[in-house]
């Protein structure tokens, strides 16, 4: 969170505190919102550049708009997969 500006980073402490177990289960699919958002830069990046990207995303040039957009990306990640534990699973 640190690499977001305060006002973002309101936001979604906003979001983590009206979710049920916000931080503890929330936070995951706002992580997971974030790779599908990079994904294409990402597996184009060998790791060390990985690494160095994920420590310091791009997300200082957000605006709030792009913010609440990942919220609701992840909320839909939250929607699909949290009570469908089966995707876990191997068969």
């Amino acid at each position: 969170m640190r690499e977001l500006r305060l006002a973002s980073i309101i936001r979604m402490w906003d979001t983590y505190l009206a979710e049920p177990n916000g931080f503890a289960m929330f936070h995951i699919y706002v992580c997971a919102a974030m790779l599908l958002k990079w994904s294409a830069q990402l597996r184009a990046m060998d790791f060390q550049q990985i690494m160095l990207f994920l420590q310091q995303p791009p997300a200082l040039q957000w605006a709030t708009e792009d913010v609440e957009l990942l919220l609701s990306e992840a909320y839909m990640l939250k929607c699909l997969y949290h009570d469908a534990p089966r995707h876990l699973h191997k068969n």
